[in-house]
């Protein structure tokens, strides 16, 4: 049975890529029972015609088509290719900007700490001098930096 499933693809294979001269197909069955298909009947033994008709292949057309399955193939691959190459840069891009944002997040939550925790603050001068914060100005940073806390750390 397995053996008469191959010669089938195969004539299957010659039908679907045939091009003109036509002809029938014989089957015949050698002394071990092994069957088989040809496009001439042997003049030794006795071999039926099968109802199927097909056509001689085209080498060049076969060609043909070989080569141009090949090149969409290739074009298909490349495409896959490119699409990948986007998606890693974009997950790249991505990762690059969650950890600043993590980084951001750190410093920010760092500064709040340290501006609700401290008396006083204070602005360094040009000449390495301090210039304190007065109330107000302090609770306008206290607030800024838990702001910032705020956007970065979401």
């Amino acid at each position: 049975m397995k053996l008469t499933a191959i010669p089938l693809a195969a004539l299957a294979l010659v039908c679907a890529t045939a091009v003109a001269q036509e002809f029938s197909v014989y089957k015949w069955v050698d002394n071990e029972g092994v069957p088989h298909y040809t496009d001439r009947p042997p003049n030794s033994t006795e071999a039926t015609r099968t109802g199927i008709r097909s056509q001689r292949t085209d080498p060049n057309a076969v060609m043909a088509r070989a080569e141009q399955r090949s090149e969409q193939f290739a074009e298909q691959n490349e495409a896959r290719q490119e699409g990948q190459t986007a998606e890693d840069e974009a997950a790249a891009a991505r990762q690059k900007t969650m950890d600043e944002r993590k980084a951001n997040c750190e410093q920010a939550r760092e500064r709040a700490a340290t501006y609700n925790t401290a008396r006083r603050l204070y602005r360094p001068l040009a000449d390495g001098g301090r210039e304190y914060l007065t109330d107000q100005e302090l609770s306008e940073a206290r607030a800024a930096a838990d702001e910032a806390v705020n956007t970065w750390c979401k």
